[in-house]
């Protein structure tokens, strides 16, 4: 009775002669050769079939730092998900110390550089957080900044405090943060009302607007408040009386009249006060 001899699933290594008996001349010559290898570097002393998996579990370590997954360092370094489950995790089975050097080789290979960022990639929030708490210290509401930066108000205060983003979301944010920061919100339909309650939820919070951020998206970076909690705190401004008239008569409400000169609304009632009295007299 004979044994039926299977079909190697591939001809790569030397798994198809050693475990499937391959008898193709070439598979042949590869195993022939490595047993001729072998026999010269015992004779010298120098044969050495397995080497320490630490410098690789290590590099696979730092790969996966970058942002690269397993999947992706399996995939660049030609090894099987098994292989590098074997170098890096000590669960049912013992960890791999020592592996053969043709896979330490591939796997040391694959340079650790940043992996490339997709949209769906999830990233720190930390700029996406910053960018949204400058603008609001800027005088911006959260219902005034959504059609802007392209997301709903309530989207946004989820990102106030989101740990987490995805890197889609954190481009659109930064790309859009770059424009709306140099725009004055009183031009773009927020009340003097509602800037003044933006500017005290900033403050309150201990958000910084954008002069305060040499690296707005770096962790690490502290901002620059000259001593001031909020850099973006309103300076007192002192209005003519008699502009604030002439303004008055023109058909112009104290909220319009605040946002062209650039102060509050009780400035421009204070003023208008002044004027009448001064008419009076």
């Amino acid at each position: 009775m004979t044994t039926a001899v299977r079909e190697a699933p591939h001809h790569r290594n030397l798994t198809c002669v050693k475990q499937y008996l391959c008898q193709r001349p070439e598979c042949r010559e590869r195993a022939q050769a490595y047993e001729r290898r072998r026999y010269r570097q015992k004779g010298y002393g120098t044969w050495q079939p397995l080497v320490d998996a630490a410098p690789a579990r290590r590099h696979i370590d730092a790969l996966r730092e970058a942002g690269h997954s397993i999947p992706a360092i399996q995939h660049a370094a030609r090894i099987s998900a098994a292989t590098i489950a074997r170098i890096l995790y000590d669960g049912v089975n013992k960890r791999a110390e020592r592996i053969r050097p043709e896979v330490a080789d591939r796997i040391l290979a694959v340079p650790a550089t940043p992996a490339p960022v997709k949209d769906s990639t999830v990233v720190d929030a930390t700029g996406t957080r910053r960018r949204i708490q400058a603008l609001v210290a800027m005088g911006w509401t959260l219902s005034a900044l959504g059609p802007h930066l392209g997301f709903h108000p309530r989207r946004l205060t989820d990102f106030l405090h989101a740990d987490r983003v995805l890197a889609s979301t954190a481009r659109r944010i930064a790309d859009r943060y770059r424009t709306v920061q140099t725009w004055n919100p009183g031009e773009h339909g927020v009340s003097s009302r509602s800037q003044s309650l933006a500017r005290n939820i900033a403050a309150r919070e201990g958000w910084h607007g954008p002069l305060a951020w040499d690296a707005i998206d770096d962790p690490d970076c502290e901002p620059e408040t000259g001593g001031t909690t909020n850099i973006h705190r309103r300076r007192k401004v002192t209005v003519d009386p008699q502009r604030v008239a002439r303004l008055t008569l023109l058909g112009k409400t104290n909220e319009q009249i605040a946002a062209e000169l650039g102060c509050h609304e009780r400035t421009v009632s204070r003023a208008r006060k002044r004027a009448e009295m001064g008419v009076a007299a």
